[in-house]
């Protein structure tokens, strides 16, 4: 099992990729073998949608990431993207940098209490916030 996985400040995905693509790639490489999706093909493939789903993605799920100059995500859509890639790894602690709206930190507390991650720091503006889910 991962033990950690951080979100950037500012987004670094393929612009080539579609949010599918971008998140299938994260999880076929950085999902532990044993974990239980990985016994099949339809495993990876929910596990995927379900990313999708709970970060509100999935209305973007078949777009290509873009960059600046071409188009695509845009900022709070490629911090989701972010943030579904470091999930789909299934980290027990998950950093997010300078979370940019209140969309972004509802969604990722609600990650936090549904996975029952051991920890989660926000790091917001130079202050670390620390929430601590004890089962």
């Amino acid at each position: 099992r991962r033990c950690s996985g951080y979100v950037e400040q500012f987004d670094v995905q393929s612009a080539e990729l579609t949010v599918r693509e971008t998140i299938r790639f994260s999880a076929e490489l950085r999902l532990d073998r044993a974990h239980p999706v990985r016994k099949t093909r339809e495993g990876m493939d929910q596990h995927v949608e379900e990313m999708i789903r709970m970060l509100e993605l999935g209305n973007l799920a078949d777009v290509l990431v873009g960059n600046e100059e071409e188009g695509g995500l845009s900022f709070e859509q490629k911090k989701r993207l972010s943030i579904a890639v470091e999930l789909a790894a299934s980290p027990s602690i998950l950093f997010l940098d300078e979370p940019t709206s209140g969309k972004v930190v509802t969604i990722f507390c609600f990650f936090f209490f549904s996975f029952r991650m051991s920890y989660l720091f926000l790091l917001i503006q130079g202050w670390t916030r620390e929430l601590l889910y004890l089962s």
